[in-house]
């Protein structure tokens, strides 16, 4: 199968966690903003830092549980009506407060920047515990919450694991079943190992993907793992292979990495926390990574990278990035073996950008 892996940045700035919703021919991409929710509007994706519209929809008031520290928000049409889900915490406590919360906006039916969006609390009947990242989809016939969060037999509040829960949802903002577990960290790749023996085991920023065939062939969880902060984050797959989506065994793990940086690249690092939209029939990731290995959480710019799909599900070809490889000999071998590598890129990039400039496919 032939494969272009060529990614594209479309923000020069830092916006981590992204997440891009497509109506009426526009691109709504929204990200961790830290202090607000704010959603970035253009018809292209490609050039949306630049021509995008920018609202900020929510600022949270101060002194309050959820005041602060506002992580990866999605925003999504559901039941009639627009909504953002986000985690925040409570400026008194810190990370180990994080929640999840629930604005609601206009009607569906209208641009969700146009009109007043309100504080509609924390999602009812979900467990009191550490969780973020919470996303909702639609799976036969019936909505659910997927978001990472620590155990629940956590006494300490210790952040070393972090696992994946599913809710069945009753409405937007009430939980119609327990908390499951569906994802543990357990490939030596979901674990950021620090030399000190201490090992953060994490599955974090779920999002759910269909093949383009309306999932026939294949329908799951993408998801983060590892240590957000380092260069080795990455993204994984949980496939949904039928049965009660609150059943454990409906969901299988997969064997590697759905994309990584290259062992001894040259970057882009860390790829993680993608979005999925469809454009002119092709499948295309948006997610963060950084140009140095040693940014930590610094300069997540959003990337933009096609899925293809195999008979195995999603592919993404595994690993990208420069890699470094041993010179040719010769002055003129090297040079003619850059030129090609060098076109090869441009065209890919070219391509891409093309591609996420035209207008997205009505919805």
């Amino acid at each position: 199968m032939q494969y272009d892996n060529s990614t594209l940045a479309i923000t020069s700035v830092g916006t981590p966690d992204p997440f891009v919703t497509v109506f009426r021919g526009r691109y709504y991409l929204t990200f961790t903003a830290g202090n607000r929710v704010e959603i970035w509007s253009s018809r292209s994706l490609a050039d949306i830092e630049s021509a995008a519209d920018r609202h900020v929809i929510w600022t949270p008031p101060q002194g309050t549980d959820h005041s602060a520290e506002l992580w990866a928000p999605e925003l999504h049409a559901f039941h009639g009506r627009w909504y953002v889900y986000y985690a925040a915490a409570n400026p008194a406590h810190g990370n180990k407060s994080h929640r999840m919360y629930v604005l609601g906006g206009p009607p569906s039916s209208e641009d969700p920047c146009v009109d007043q969006w309100e504080f509609l609390g924390r999602i009812h009947q979900m467990p009191d515990h550490w969780a973020i990242d919470g996303t909702v989809f639609e799976l036969n016939g019936h909505w659910y919450l997927v978001y990472s969060g620590w155990p629940l037999d956590s006494l300490d509040d210790s952040d070393l694991i972090q696992q994946l829960f599913i809710m069945k949802l009753a409405d937007p903002i009430s939980a119609a079943s327990p908390a499951i577990v569906i994802s543990t960290p357990q490939h030596n790749w979901e674990i950021t190992r620090e030399g000190n023996g201490t090992d953060h085991g994490i599955n974090e920023g779920p999002q759910f993907l269909r093949s383009p065939d309306g999932g026939i062939s294949w329908q799951g969880l993408v998801y983060s793992c590892a240590g957000s902060w380092t260069h080795n984050y990455k993204m994984g797959l949980l496939k949904y292979i039928g049965g009660d989506p609150l059943d454990p065994a409906s969901w299988e793990k997969g064997e590697e990495p759905l994309i990584q940086t290259k062992r001894h690249g040259m970057g882009p690092f860390g790829p993680g926390h993608g979005s999925f939209v469809t454009v002119e029939g092709q499948v295309v990731a948006i997610y963060h990574a950084t140009d140095s290995p040693t940014d930590g959480w610094d300069n997540r710019r959003a990337r933009a990278q096609r899925v293809a799909f195999t008979e195995e599900g999603p592919y993404m070809g595994r690993s990208f990035g420069l890699q470094v490889q041993k010179p040719e000999r010769g002055l003129v071998k090297r040079l003619k073996q850059r030129l090609v590598r060098d076109k090869a890129e441009l065209a890919g990039e070219k391509s891409l950008r093309t591609l996420l400039g035209t207008r997205a496919d009505y919805h």
